[in-house]
């Protein structure tokens, strides 16, 4: 049998088994490698050389800031200063949810823990206000996935990996893209709020004299973006330096200025970190074993070769990779099909036109949709569990937004400037 074609079939199968997706993408590796002749050797090579890179160091660092962070104090304080933002605006709380999931997005660099920390406060307050039950879900869900486009970003990180492309200047790229999504959602809530009638914050102003009070009290949280990204896009320190650095300053806040942080508390963070650290790496080293194997079968070639002679017109064929990457969001684990889905589609995006840094926002804001699309949407299930809701009212709920951010995808797809402007400025790109 060709080996493409059992790696193929023996992934399919295990995931229609119920195997889990990490494991399904070792078997399917083995499986190719056998058929193909390979010695084991190169497997476990392969495996060493996925992980022996400095930069992976940043990803447990930044899981274990943002849950530092979120139960250092810092979530509660960002939707005080958002509140005060907002003020009595129409649809008030589900505004505030928008800017603190943007705020928070700066810090954590994941759609769910973003979804989780801010909804675990914004969805009970919007319950009480008579929100609908699926819109209070619907709000935290979408704005959730902000977390994973606004930087520091996991998914970014990998995407860098696996591509072989600057993670800084990925993380610059996403800054405009992540603000146009956090404005679309914004203006969706603020359209949905004043057509069903939803309450504004009872008793809210907005004024300067509260605006500054309410920042006085969240700087501690406000000053941690601008240290890490900014620490970043002025070479102070490195992506992965940065993550240490977000690491002792939650502790420092957590611990010094806030005094939420205790034994326990850190002992829950550093387990979640390393929890989700295991199984981020488990799906790298498997992914990049695959990898290896399809490009020594020419299989990404074969597939741009494919799609370029089968829809020649470069927009079209932009199109068509934008609606492939929204579709498999719909079924596959960020990460896993950032790894297996990089090196199929990255040289058909090239022949488009396309920089790799484009690409990638592309890429990191199509996972975000997904995250708030069925069957397997993280944020839906997270926000559906923390508002009692089911997964199908929710996923009703969010089609206004999927439709806002679906429309600042395709505006990222095909206005470059909005990704590649702020690189070029600061000479991370030709």
């Amino acid at each position: 049998m060709d080996p493409t074609l059992a790696l193929t079939l023996v992934f399919v199968g295990a995931l229609l088994l119920g195997v889990p997706v990490a494991i399904a993408i070792g078997l399917a590796a083995v499986t190719g490698m056998t058929l193909s002749g390979l010695p084991m050797s190169y497997l476990a090579q392969t495996a060493y050389t996925a992980v022996d890179e400095f930069t992976i160091i940043a990803v447990p660092m930044f899981i274990l800031a943002g849950a530092l962070m979120e139960k250092g104090g810092l979530t509660e304080r960002l939707i005080g200063f958002s509140r005060s933002l907002v003020g009595p605006a129409p649809g008030g709380l589900a505004s505030v949810t928008i800017i603190a999931c943007t705020l928070f997005a700066a810090i954590s660099g994941s759609g769910p823990a973003t979804t989780a920390a801010i909804g675990s406060i914004m969805i009970p307050a919007m319950l009480r206000d008579n929100y609908g039950r699926g819109f209070a879900c619907a709000v935290p869900s979408s704005a959730g996935g902000i977390g994973v486009v606004i930087p520091p970003s996991i998914p970014m990180i990998i995407y860098g990996i696996t591509s072989e492309t600057s993670i800084t200047g990925l993380f610059v790229g996403g800054v405009v893209p992540g603000i146009l999504l956090a404005l679309a959602l914004y203006l969706t809530v603020r359209v949905i709020a004043r057509r069903k009638g939803f309450s504004s914050l009872d008793g809210q102003t907005r004024t300067t004299r509260d605006i500054l009070a309410k920042a006085r009290e969240a700087k501690w949280a406000l000053a941690a973006p601008v240290i890490i990204l900014g620490g970043i896009y002025m070479g102070v320190f490195t992506v992965t330096e940065a993550s240490v650095v977000a690491v002792f300053y939650a502790l420092f806040v957590g611990i010094f200025i806030y005094k939420a942080i205790r034994l326990p508390t850190f002992v829950d963070a550093v387990v979640y970190a390393v929890r989700i650290t295991g199984t981020v790496m488990l799906v790298l080293v498997t992914g990049r074993i695959i990898g290896r194997l399809l490009s020594i079968y020419q299989i990404p070639q074969q597939v741009s070769a494919f799609l370029i002679g089968a829809v020649g017109d470069p927009t079209m064929l932009i199109l068509v990779i934008v609606l492939m990457l929204i579709f498999i969001g719909m079924w596959m684990e960020t990460l896993t099909q950032i790894i297996i889905l990089t090196p199929l589609l990255l040289p058909v995006a090239i022949s488009c036109g396309l920089d790799p840094i484009q690409f990638g926002i592309m890429f990191v804001i199509a996972c975000e949709i997904g995250y708030s699309t069925p069957p397997l949407g993280v944020n839906l299930f997270v926000a559906s569990e923390i508002g009692n809701s089911s997964v199908e009212e929710v996923s009703k709920a969010s089609l206004p937004f999927i439709f806002a951010e679906t429309t600042v995808l395709l505006m990222v797809a095909f206005i470059p400037q909005l990704t590649m402007t702020l690189p070029r400025w600061l000479g991370f790109v030709g």
